[in-house]
């Protein structure tokens, strides 16, 4: 599975080293801007204003740009959620149309299937769920193809396009969960150029004498805040932003319990 660009680490570990190295940034640049100015005197003193409002309004948009791709893959996710419920449920459904012999076997391998389905959005049974998901495709497709054999009807083709469909929807929820995180080159220039804008503020508030970090302290840990915000969309198995499974949940009840 493709990971993004800080791997495994958890979601809190990343913002504690964020906030850490946002603060570090400022206070370098305050140090640095203090030494500039013992070194060139108060008449000299540049003004950074201008400099540092075009760079946070370069900073604004990429956390505009990535938010927004961020934002778009979890509502991805949320939608397949809901797609992949109606192919099962569809499928359910069906098993009306396959000979006798072939029905209650489709039906038990449907509500396994569900269950596995729901189990894929646990981080703790993720991977478990997965191969158990592509065990039961199998299984799926044995008593499809059985049932195509046995009866090779208009109505049979129903299912069999169906469980076609059933079959392409784990693909394609793995993909969006799994497989496509936001490209670690996104992250990675946001991180570099929220560094540059607060190693800048701090260092614009050193050359000027100021001694007050609150509005830069509040400065760095919104940014911390919403790159963890960012990070908790774009990963679909932890953190506070989650994908609702009752969809799901709604069709294993009209199913029944697993056998």
């Amino acid at each position: 599975m493709r990971q993004g660009l800080f791997g495994g680490f958890p979601i809190w570990a990343v913002f504690v080293a964020t906030t850490v190295a946002f603060l570090a940034s400022m206070k370098a640049g305050h140090l640095l801007g203090a030494r500039s100015r013992a070194r060139m005197g108060e008449v000299a003193t540049p003004d950074l204003g201008a400099t540092l409002g075009g760079l946070l309004g370069l900073l604004g948009l990429l956390l505009a740009f990535t938010f927004g791709m961020a934002g778009e893959r979890f509502d991805r996710r949320k939608t397949l959620v809901v797609e992949e419920a109606n192919a099962i449920g569809t499928a359910w459904l069906r098993t009306d149309l396959i000979p006798a012999p072939q029905q209650p076997q489709a039906r038990e391998v449907l509500r396994a299937y569900t269950q596995a389905r729901l189990d894929v959005a646990q981080a703790s049974t993720r991977d478990e769920a997965i191969t158990r998901s592509e065990k039961i495709q199998a299984d799926l497709w044995s008593i499809t193809s059985a049932a195509a054999a046995a009866s090779p009807t208009p109505t049979v083709a129903l299912f069999v396009a169906a469980v076609n469909e059933v079959i392409d929807m784990h693909g394609r929820r793995v993909q969006a969960a799994l497989r496509n995180p936001i490209p670690p080159t996104i992250f990675a220039t946001l991180y570099a150029v929220a560094i540059l804008v607060l190693g800048i503020a701090g260092y614009a508030r050193g050359i000027t004498g100021d001694r007050s970090a609150t509005v830069n302290l509040v400065l760095g840990l919104v940014l911390a805040v919403v790159l963890a915000l960012i990070l908790d969309l774009d990963r679909p198995y932890e953190g506070l932003l989650t994908v609702s499974q009752q969809a799901m949940r709604d069709l294993l009840t009209v199913m029944g319990p697993v056998r």
